[in-house]
């Protein structure tokens, strides 16, 4: 595709015709061409779900996406358990992780206190994670994770 006011030189090369006004189009159109054909699309595809403990929402949680080769992926857990991320298409494997409440005057150096729930190791570490997740190409996704 080509300007109207431009034609394709000996070398295959756009030549404005005509006055300044008309090189100038043809500038700008071979500047946007350029530039458009740079954009970056996105790879990722919105994945959402809740994560129950015995069937009973999470809360104070994060859900974390481990790709086969890359960088976690974390989702924090809203009051009813649900989260969402987005994710590149791929394999993943998938721990759930517990945070506490920090009590007033906590200080950076102190121990945290202990969460009130302790999920069990096939949960909370991706060494012994049963949890994975396949995320396809295309629409949006839900994945729960009902554990038990």
């Amino acid at each position: 595709m080509k300007p109207a006011n431009c034609r394709f030189g000996n070398r295959g090369y756009l030549v404005p015709l005509g006055n300044l006004h008309l090189r100038r189009g043809c500038v700008l159109f071979l500047a946007a061409a350029i530039i458009g054909g740079c954009v970056e699309t996105s790879n990722t595809v919105t994945v959402q779900g809740n994560v129950s403990y015995r069937g009973k929402p999470l809360t104070k949680a994060a859900v974390t996406f481990f790709p086969e080769k890359g960088r976690a992926i974390f989702a924090d857990l809203n009051a009813d358990g649900d989260y969402t991320a987005e994710l590149p298409p791929g394999e993943y494997t998938v721990t759930i992780n517990i945070s506490s409440e920090l009590p007033p005057g906590f200080k950076e150096g102190d121990l945290p206190p202990a969460p009130d729930l302790v999920l069990p190791p096939e949960y909370t570490t991706r060494a012994k994670s049963k949890l994975t997740a396949t995320v396809r190409e295309g629409e949006p996704q839900t994945i729960d994770f009902p554990l038990e």
